[in-house]
């Protein structure tokens, strides 16, 4: 057995016993299953889960799938992913994203893609959120991934207040690659309202450690930052969340 091997089993005995620690519903990180370049059909499945008992039995879980189809010219994805929170058995909240997306590959220096979201996230004082982008994708960018796209977008708070905006959305991505495999992936968002460019806006980070243990079992480690500066309801303007995950792709 190599010392990697040996390494990866060793983290992986030790996290599979650190509960996991959840401020928010956390960002769904698109870009690592995307399987962007790669043609053919893949599946990955996310799972994290956090517990506690004594003075309060609580648990909190996130799951999630992906699928994506691949070929030479089209790039298919979708994304499902359900988180829970529970207290004493019984359930205080539950969040729901589904997001799906196109890419169009093309000769030039960049591809088109079209993207349609939709979200229930009580966490963050939203009823509903809904989506569509179009945008550019620039392929032949060496050590990042950018992206430009303008999105409509429909929000309905918990309270029952409806914001109907129109945005432009930046996507930055860079992945640092070690020598045992593992590797750390940082992704951006910044997405402007149009018409209030200056007090209307969202951005969201999100930064990873991705350690695989074998060819189809990786275990994530993500820190997440999400900002808007115009929240529904009375909502905190930032959210934080971090959360231990394992991937299994098959």
């Amino acid at each position: 057995m190599n010392e990697m091997t040996k390494s990866n089993k060793k983290i992986f005995i030790l996290f599979f016993f650190v509960t996991t620690f959840l401020n928010a519903s956390p960002i769904v990180d698109i870009e690592t299953v995307r399987q962007s370049g790669e043609i053919g059909k893949f599946k990955n499945l996310e799972f994290s889960l956090a517990s506690s008992r004594g003075n309060e039995d609580r648990d909190d879980f996130d799951i999630g799938i992906a699928l994506v189809n691949n070929s030479s010219s089209i790039e298919k994805l979708l994304v499902f992913e359900r988180s829970e929170r529970t207290k004493d058995d019984l359930v205080e909240d539950e969040a729901t994203f589904f997001h799906t997306r196109l890419l169009w590959q093309s000769d030039k220096k960049y591809d088109f893609e079209a993207y349609l979201q939709s979200s229930e996230n009580p966490f963050q004082r939203y009823k509903r959120r809904d989506l569509f982008g179009l945008g550019v994708r620039f392929s032949e960018l060496k050590n990042i991934i950018l992206s430009l796209s303008f999105l409509h977008e429909n929000e309905e708070s918990l309270l029952g207040d409806e914001k109907s905006t129109d945005r432009a959305s930046l996507y930055i991505n860079r992945n640092i690659s070690f020598e045992n495999d593992s590797f750390i992936s940082g992704s951006m968002f910044f997405q402007p309202s149009l018409k209030d460019f200056s007090d209307d806006y969202k951005y969201s980070i999100s930064l990873s450690y991705n350690i695989p243990v074998s060819e189809n079992f990786l275990i994530k480690f993500k820190f997440s930052e999400s900002f808007d500066n115009d929240p529904p309801d009375l909502a905190e303007k930032s959210d934080q969340s971090f959360s231990s995950s394992f991937i299994y792709s098959f």
